[in-house]
């Protein structure tokens, strides 16, 4: 069974066999499905293409995490790291071994902020 993760949003699902019939955040009338119709695949599908993250310093301390090549909205977490802990600002869609490695070497993550719950993101 897969999580399946509809790539136009990049929102993940409960595990199934099959993908499911629509993404409730894009069938929502703010939101749209490609021309192409409704499009699903699942984390270890990414894994075994060339898809990874990279991490960028965008100020000290704050470090922004995002998917290459670009996955769905282009999302992108930030790393906030503090004395106390470091803050996840949001989630991406796409993890893998060395995501979390790194994410292990800059000090984990002790609290996770989401803007947009259960929206846009593998948590």
């Amino acid at each position: 069974m897969e999580h399946w993760m509809c790539t136009t949003c990049g929102t993940q699902f409960p595990q199934s066999q099959v993908a499911p019939e629509t993404c409730s955040i894009c069938s929502d009338p703010r939101q749209y499905i490609g021309p192409q119709g409704q499009q699903w695949t699942t984390l270890t599908e990414m894994q075994n293409k060339d898809f990874h993250n990279h991490f960028e310093e965008h100020e000290p301390h704050i470090i922004g995490i995002g998917t290459e090549p670009k996955f769905a909205i282009g999302q992108r977490a930030l790393l906030v790291q503090t004395e106390h802990g470091n803050l996840l600002w949001d989630c991406i869609s796409y993890l893998d071994p060395a995501t979390m490695q790194k994410i292990q070497q800059l000090g984990g993550i002790s609290a996770i902020a989401i803007s947009h719950p259960h929206f846009y993101t593998t948590m």
